[in-house]
């Protein structure tokens, strides 16, 4: 009788053990595809801002008009902050990517200046200019690379998650291609 309630007991707390075991692995699971989810938007969105940074200050070194000027440079000062929003999103913080994020705030410092002033009255200078075009040629080198990664997380459906994992444990992933591809976008920034 009393071996008959032991296994029983035994059995319950088997099964038990089991379930409770099996929930938390689908919780862990429901946690690491939120934070992948994350890291994805968060990238596609960084690429985004980068291309549509690159068009507006393009845009906004065609422009002939003053008054469309201020606005066109508040634009672009919002799409950084924007930009560097979603830099912090990414699980960068064992990679430098600090030139990359300087790089923004230059830009977002640049266009935030130049579009709180009277340009009627003070208009932007040859060197204003001159670091404009600078910003855009930049822009365009940081678009074109996080292009080449984005293209290559697609095609290759790689994780951010092995990428934190990777920077966290110090070991070199056997597929290190969003490293490799972001450390190149840093190597370029100017």
């Amino acid at each position: 009788m009393l071996r008959g309630i032991v296994i029983v007991l035994l059995t319950i707390g088997v099964v038990g053990t089991g379930y409770w075991g099996y929930k938390e692995h689908q919780e862990k699971n429901a946690v690491l595809i939120r934070a992948e989810n994350s890291y994805q938007r968060a990238f596609h969105d960084l690429a985004y801002e980068v291309d549509l940074l690159h068009d507006k200050i393009g845009t906004t070194l065609a422009m002939n008009s003053r008054a469309s000027l201020s606005p066109a440079l508040a634009d672009v000062w919002r799409i950084t902050s924007v930009a560097r929003s979603d830099v912090g999103q990414l699980p960068l913080t064992l990679m430098p990517f600090n030139k990359t994020e300087e790089f923004l705030a230059n830009i977002g410092d640049f266009s935030y200046r130049a579009a709180i002033r009277d340009l009627e009255k003070e208009p932007l200078n040859n060197q204003e200019y001159k670091t404009l075009e600078t910003l855009y040629s930049n822009a365009g080198n940081i678009q074109d690379e996080l292009r080449k990664v984005q293209h290559l997380v697609l095609k290759n459906n790689l994780r951010w998650m092995d990428v934190e994992m990777a920077l966290a444990s110090n070991r070199d992933p056997a597929d290190n291609t969003i490293i490799d591809g972001l450390k190149t976008v840093e190597k370029n920034v100017t």
